[in-house]
């Protein structure tokens, strides 16, 4: 005999109800998490335009105060420059040197204070007069511009059979090389123009011998008559 189970009768599902119920609590969860990271994006979102917003005025300000800065003028500034001027103009009228402290600014040829120096040493360094000394460069020096010997003071020193006291190895002392500077300054002057440079040798005297302790200035080669030294020395006193 079947027993059959009256219609519209309850059936207890206890395990079906608690996973449905563990779903809807999961579902809940998930949704809620969903949401709020859904909040926290546009929270992001909203604070990094806030901050490109705020750059962008920062970046605005800063121009238009540079642009301001540039094309506004100033009464302080104004008012500097105007007080400046008068001392700017008189400060470079005064700072205008002469004609006489424009030569003195010559600066000699390096090359020539060197090779100078080394034909003192070779024909002047036991020699104890700076006039006597000086003389030699004249020498040198009226040579350069008498047209029988080369045109330049290297050229004159290294021609052969003329300077037997010069040689390229021989040392160049700062006291030489001063002596040597100073002669040429004194020779640019003459060129310029001007008068009582301090030459200590004539124009016309091309040659010297020495013996040690004075060097004796000729005229021509193998003269007998030296120079007796009647120019007023620049070395002396």
């Amino acid at each position: 005999m079947t027993t059959e189970r009256p219609r519209g009768a309850i059936i207890a599902l206890p395990a079906v109800s608690g996973n449905l119920v563990c779903e809807a609590r999961q579902q809940r969860a998930t949704g809620q998490a969903a949401r709020v990271e859904y909040i926290r994006k546009a929270y992001s979102r909203k604070r990094q335009r806030a901050r490109q917003r705020h750059a962008a005025l920062t970046v605005s300000v800063i121009v238009v105060a540079v642009l301001l800065a540039a094309f506004m003028p100033w009464s302080g500034t104004e008012r500097a420059k105007s007080s400046e001027v008068p001392a700017q103009r008189e400060t470079s009228t005064a700072a205008l040197p002469s004609v006489a402290e424009d030569k003195s600014k010559y600066i000699p040829d390096a090359a020539e204070v060197e090779a100078l120096a080394k034909m003192l040493y070779g024909e002047a360094r036991g020699i104890a007069s700076d006039t006597e000394k000086a003389a030699c460069v004249w020498c040198v020096l009226n040579r350069v511009d008498d047209p029988r010997f080369p045109d330049t003071v290297l050229e004159v020193l290294s021609a052969p059979y003329q300077f037997a006291g010069y040689s390229a190895e021989y040392p160049a002392t700062e006291e030489l090389k001063t002596l040597a500077a100073d002669v040429l300054t004194r020779y640019h002057a003459e060129k310029d123009g001007e008068s009582n440079v301090g030459r200590v040798l004539p124009a016309e005297y091309c040659f010297f011998t020495g013996d040690g302790k004075n060097n004796h200035f000729t005229i021509g080669w193998k003269d007998t008559e030296t120079w007796g030294w009647t120019l007023e020395s620049p070395y002396e006193g």
